[in-house]
């Protein structure tokens, strides 16, 4: 499987998942919007081609305007995870913290999980790559 591949595939699953949890339909009855905005993927070993494998998506943070994805490709002959990604969706037109409460039924506004150090590294990364290109091109 190549790289273009990969990122094929995530997006496929990350699909599924929004239409699986009630995020599509949330994000489409109140005319939102999510973007791929960032993404990170480390490629552990190759999925060579007829090799049978899935992908699984969950949620590891979101805050105001963001959900943070991790994605494992997984081979079904051995449960390796073959390539694993870190995935950031901007979502425009909502606020993800409360599109996130009402799925969780939570009524507490700060209710999220804590960021894993890797995922704050990635999230940093981002950030300080914003605002180079900020600067770079005196946009403010």
């Amino acid at each position: 499987m190549n790289n273009a591949r990969y990122v094929r595939e995530m997006d496929f699953a990350r699909m599924h998942f929004y239409k699986r949890t009630g995020l599509y339909e949330m994000l489409f009855n109140k005319d939102g919007t999510s973007l791929q905005a960032a993404a990170h993927i480390r490629y552990r070993r190759p999925i060579v081609v007829l090799t049978p494998y899935k992908v699984t998506t969950r949620i590891m943070y979101w805050d105001k305007r963001n959900i943070y994805f991790e994605q494992q490709f997984i081979t079904l002959s051995d449960g390796f995870v073959a390539a694993v990604a870190v995935c950031k969706q901007t979502i425009l037109g909502m606020n993800v913290i409360e599109i996130m409460n009402k799925l969780l039924g939570n009524k507490n506004e700060t209710d999220h999980p804590t960021p894993p150090p890797e995922l704050e590294d990635f999230i940093h990364l981002n950030e300080k790559s914003s605002a180079r290109l900020r600067k770079q091109n005196h946009v403010t």
